[in-house]
């Protein structure tokens, strides 16, 4: 009796302070119901709850409330549609009147309720506080029962078990399956719209209504509808903006990521932060763990984390168990087969001697006797075939989660492992994580995490013409086999005319190489609520990584490229990353007005240190033997700690709205970094935007199609600190080698010697980005479209300076020089339909025009150089002022020289001194600046390799439990230069060439596009030019995905099943004639799009099982 005479009273204050403590006053005609709520719950900063079905989109009204009590105004406006309400703590409850439910009450008679078993239990929300009026009911029965004030219900049930039902205005449906004896305790999950979807931001989260920066979001479940192993390969398509761009197919490939573009010649990654820790990398993630991914694009809404920023934020949040959620297991199970996708048509061995042949006759010189051996006439060796292989792969994933009413967990295991499609190819990882969630007290809340990641991976070099396996197998003549009949490995030692090459199969079986990376994450949060509207926070992270690579070379005597003695050589480096951070949270609405704010400080430091060891000479070579006991002499040992690194930071944020209908975010955060002379570390990063919903508007209201639209501007600045360390410094080194000794008479002494000038005016790189936007939801949110422009300015770029004359043997240090610009558009559309017949679908389309151009470099027609490709060292890329970063320079070609005639009347060599030496079938190059002959001054800009266009294309099909999920991705506008295909036609060189060299010039107008075969390089027929530039465009399905989910019943003890077949890399649309279009960077953001015979991507085809209990 007390304790309902002091639920009463409390109550009754409850009612006061709501009818006294707020007034409402508020005017629309013809206005959204939902809008008028939203305007009352901005006035009396109460937060009000209701179902979409009680409360629909298209529900509208007249409103004239004038000052009145928040119980008046509620009651005035709902009345009439048979809604009633409840108030808990500063939470509103709409529900469906009892006028309207009473039909709906149980009319069993006592003696049939006699017969019932009874359920107890709780129903709280995420923040386990206890929720009124939740409707509980035994599903296909009329049992029916409501939760009282603390969210404690009692239902009467039929039979055991029972299939409970919990629905409630404001949150999803959900059903729970109650054995006898059971205490249920449930958490509901609010009821999302698009616009009122939650979406991380940093420091904190925002609805997606009240954004007014530029922030595209991935669910989880797009990326389990086509799981795929590594999760920056799962990115790709999904976002605008997002560019990810893979070197090749290799199974533990990392792709480079670019947020709307390469934002420097230096580092241009984003900042990726997994659970609020800004550290990681996002191949240390089990792709299963994710719930949901954000990618923060503009300046204002990745302004909060300052100099690491300038290149966009990925924001990762992994799963979590939920308050009063009873244990639930998931599982996910796949296995599949791998295939390279294509393959390059070569020489066969007679073909290959009839063109070594022409060669001589075209120069006018005895063929090489070696050619008339009959036995390399004969092919015995498709090397692709044997350097390619059938792969598979296997996933298992295991997942637990639960709750009760103060704690909650989720821990997760996953395996990943893969063989590759190339020999000794391979990647394995194995991970494991454990997230929870506690609340300690009604103020005091702990949020924890835990991440474990262990990989093990190899991938033979293909970026290399000396080292690159596949680069070998392509050249490695076809008449030698893999192995002869004697057991002995094929080789090309018989004569130089069969290349300096070794049998690639051999290396990749008698090698030995591996890496291992040991990866660990932690963060702990606490949050306490020192009132309603205010809450601290304090976080602290832990980052570890302890990496070892192995590497053992066999002694080789019977290949042309020998090794004398074994080598073993072991690197061990290991860093360790610590965060503490702490900042306040304030919330808090004056009526129309809303605030949002956060403020805190944050430091940062990272330590580590690398050790490299090598070891030569071992008398038995078997691998169990290969120790560093074993070598017989050390060959090198270098070592030492990282340079040490700390950040220290200070950062502020307000979100400000007015009536829902005007938006205001300011950011500002100011960052000090030790990569910085003393005096010079500070930096400070504004951000603003601005929004306005003009949906909200009274002359909006009576477009009825239109649920949301609103348009945007931003403008910040950002900072870039990844560049090298002690720049800012004079370094100093010991000399302790014979070499770098100083002479004194015949004496040989050792001191120091300066490797790097000082340049103590270095500061950070700056992004200056504008961004303009709109957004819209449609057709009761159906369709949502968001049109956004950006512009991505870039100063103070660190690059190399122009060095005049000489200063000895010291590197001369970067200075803040260069300037750099990107700009363009991104649309995102979405779409999904859900029909009466069981039919639904959905498409999801995202397309970024992006530009590129290097606006300040060294001017006088200087540029930033890239490595040299190939044998013959040809220069491929660079980048000059005023044009795309890393684009193609070489010579123009106007076809090839089908006669003498046309050679003597050629002006363009008039004075060229090669002129007697070049023959017909030579490639005719053009004489751009017009002084009679070809030279360096002749090089022009080839091509841009950077895409104009990047296209991501989801679509999505299901009837009743079929769904059928595909996602293509595609690159517009960018060139490619095919290297290896300038290698592969080249017959100076004593390799086998491309099957397309049969289609050169062997006697006039055979050929305009392919020279002659020739021994000699007098016009250096294959320098770079025009002849290797290739079309970049594409259009690949990235995955393919058919699943079907299999009926269970209620007494299954699976809750959900499915079964489900995918391809990844199915198929590509392209006239690139490389194994495939998507290449990326070779020499930092110096060099993109050359192909050097890059690892191809594999076909894969894998069988899978999901399924919860």
């Amino acid at each position: 009796m007390k304790l309902a005479l002091l639920l009463m009273c409390a109550a009754t204050i409850q009612v006061s302070a709501m009818t006294f403590g707020q007034t409402i006053t508020l005017k629309r005609k013809n206005a959204k119901m939902v809008d008028v709520l939203q305007e009352i719950q901005e006035q009396s900063g109460y937060h009000i709850f209701y179902d979409s079905a009680l409360v629909p989109q298209n529900l509208k009204l007249d409103v004239d409330l004038r000052g009145l009590s928040l119980q008046s105004a509620l009651s005035k406006i709902l009345t009439a549609f048979y809604i009633d309400y409840n108030v808990v703590d500063k939470n509103v409850i709409l529900t469906e009147s009892k006028r309207r439910t009473a039909v709906h009450r149980s009319k069993q008679s006592p003696a049939d309720i006699s017969q019932q078993a009874v359920v107890k239990g709780r129903v709280s929300n995420v923040d386990g506080i206890g929720l009124a009026n939740v409707s509980v009911a035994e599903k296909h029965t009329d049992n029916l029962a409501a939760t009282d004030e603390r969210g404690n219900f009692e239902l009467r049930v039929s039979k055991w078990p029972a299939l409970l039902v919990f629905s409630s205005v404001g949150f999803q449906r959900q059903e729970l399956t109650v054995s006898q004896g059971s205490e249920v305790v449930i958490e509901m999950v609010p009821a999302i719209t698009e616009m009122d979807e939650v979406v991380v931001v940093g420091y904190g989260t925002q609805r997606r209504s009240d954004l007014t920066g530029s922030v595209s979001s991935i669910k989880g479940e797009q990326l389990s509808a086509a799981p795929i192993g590594q999760l920056s390969n799962s990115l790709q398509g999904l976002s605008s903006g997002l560019e990810i761009v893979s070197g090749g197919g290799s199974p533990a490939e990392e792709p480079t990521i670019q947020i709307r573009g390469t934002g420097s010649v230096n580092s241009s990654n984003p900042l990726v932060v997994i659970d609020g820790v800004p550290s990681g990398k996002l191949t240390d993630i089990n792709p299963n763990d994710i719930e949901q991914i954000e990618v923060l694009k503009d300046a204002s809404s990745a302004a909060i984390y300052g100099t690491r920023a300038a290149n966009g934020v990925i924001l990762v949040t992994t799963k979590r168990g939920k308050f009063g959620q009873p244990t639930q297991y998931s599982v996910n199970l796949y296995s599949g087969i791998t295939n390279v996708n294509n393959k390059l048509d070569l020489l066969g061995a007679e073909d290959l001697v009839m063109l070594k042949k022409e060669r001589y006759t075209n120069d006018g010189i005895a063929a090489n006797v070696f050619w008339d051996d009959p036995y390399y006439a004969e092919d015995r060796t498709d090397w692709q075939d044997e350097l390619f292989q059938a792969g598979r792969l296997e996933n298992f994933d295991l997942s637990i989660r639960g709750g009760g009413e103060k704690s909650s967990y989720l821990t997760s295991l996953g395996y990943y492992n893969e063989k590759g499609i190339m020999l000794s190819s391979k990647f394995r990882r194995l991970s494991a994580r454990v997230n929870s969630n506690h609340v300690i007290s009604d103020k005091l809340k702990l949020v924890q995490n835990f991440q474990y990641n262990y990989r093990n991976w190899y991938n033979p070099s293909t970026s290399s013409v000396y080292s690159g396996v596949l680069w070998q197998a392509l050249r490695f003549n076809p008449a030698i086999p893999v192995m002869d009949e004697n057991g002995e490995w094929g080789t090309a030692s018989a004569n130089n005319e069969l290349g300096d090459i070794n049998n690639p199969v051999y290396e990749l079986s008698t090698e030995d190489r591996t890496k291992r990376n040991h990866n660990m994450l932690a963060s702990m949060t606490l949050e306490y609520a020192i009132t309603d509207d205010l809450k601290w926070k304090g976080n602290i992270g832990f980052e570890g990584n302890l990496y070892q690579s192995r590497d053992f070379f066999p002694s080789v005597t019977q290949q042309m490229r020998r090794r004398n003695d074994a080598e073993l050589g072991i690197t061990n480096q290991e860093s360790y990353t610590v965060l503490g951070e702490t900042y306040i949270d304030y919330r808090r609405a004056f009526g129309s007005h809303h605030l949002d704010a956060v403020a805190g400080v944050s430091m940062q430091s990272r330590n580590g240190s690398f050790q490299t060891v090598k070891k030569i000479g071992y008398a038995d070579e078997s691998l169990d033997q290969i120790v560093f006991d074993n070598g017989a002499t050390m060959n090198s040992i270098i070592g030492n700690y990282d340079v040490p690194q700390k950040l220290a930071s200070a950062f502020a944020r307000l979100n400000y709205s007015y009536a829902n209908r005007y938006l205001l975010t300011m950011t500002m955060r100011g960052d000090g970094s030790s990569k910085f002379m003393p005096g010079r570390r500070w930096g400070y990063f504004p951000g603003f935007s601005a929004g306005w919903r003009i949906s909200e508007e009274d002359f909006m209201a009576d477009i009825s199609f239109l649920d949301d639209l609103k348009i945007k501007a931003g403008w910040g600045m950002l900072g870039n600190q990844e560049v090298a360390d002690l720049q800012y410094l004079t370094i100093i080194k010991r000399n302790i080698d014979y070499g770098n000794k100083y002479t004194f008479g015949a004496d040989q002494v050792g001191g120091s010697r300066i490797t790097s000038l000082a340049n103590p005016f270095i500061t950070w790189e700056k992004t200056a980005m504008t961004n303009l936007g709109v957004d819209a939801v449609l057709f009761q949110g159906g369709l949502t479209a968001n049109v956004a422009w950006f512009d991505k300015r870039t100063s103070d770029m660190l690059i190399p300076a122009v060095v005049m004359g000489t200063v000895g043997r010291a590197t001369i240090p970067d200075s803040n020089i260069g300037e750099m610009r990107n700009w363009g558009w991104e649309i995102e559309l979405t779409q999904q339909k859900q029909l009466d017949n069981g039919f639904a679908y959905n498409v999801g389309f995202n397309l970024t025009f992006l530009k590129n151009k290097v606006t300040k470099l060294y001017g006088n027609n200087n540029y930033i150089g890239s490595v040299f490709y190939g044998r013959q060292s040809q220069e491929i890329s660079r980048t000059y002022e005023d044009m795309p970063l890393a684009s193609f320079f070489g010579w123009k070609s106007d076809g090839l020289y089908q006669n003498q005639a046309e050679i003597d009347a050629d002006v363009h060599i008039q004075n060229d001194e090669r002129k007697a030496d070049i023959k017909p079938g030579d490639v005719r190059f053009v004489d751009i600046n017009g002084d009679g002959q070809i030279d360096e001054q002749d090089r022009v800009y080839l091509g841009d390799p950077n895409p104009d266009a990047i296209l991501g294309l989801q679509l999505g099909v299901g009837f009743k439990g079929w769904m059928l999920h595909a996602n293509l991705t595609g690159s517009f506008g960018g060139q490619l230069y095919n290297a290896d295909r300038m290698q592969g036609l080249d017959p100076t060189y004593s390799y086998n060439m491309y099957a397309e060299a049969l289609g050169r010039w062997h006697g006039e107008g055979t050929s305009n596009t392919i020279p002659r075969m020739s021994t000699q390089r007098t016009n250096l027929n294959h320098r770079t030019s025009d002849l290797f530039i290739e079309n970049g465009n594409f259009v690949k399905l990235k995955t393919l995905t058919l699943s079907y989910k299999i009926p269970t019943s209620e007494r299954s003890l699976f809750r959900d099943m499915n079964v489900y077949v995918m391809g990844e890399n199915l198929f590509v649309m392209s006239a690139y004639k490389g194994y495939n279009p998507e290449i990326g960077y070779s020499d930092g953001n110096l060099q993109r799009g050359v192909d050097y015979a890059n690892f191809p991507f594999s076909r894969k085809i894998n069988l899978g099982l999901r399924f919860d209990f």
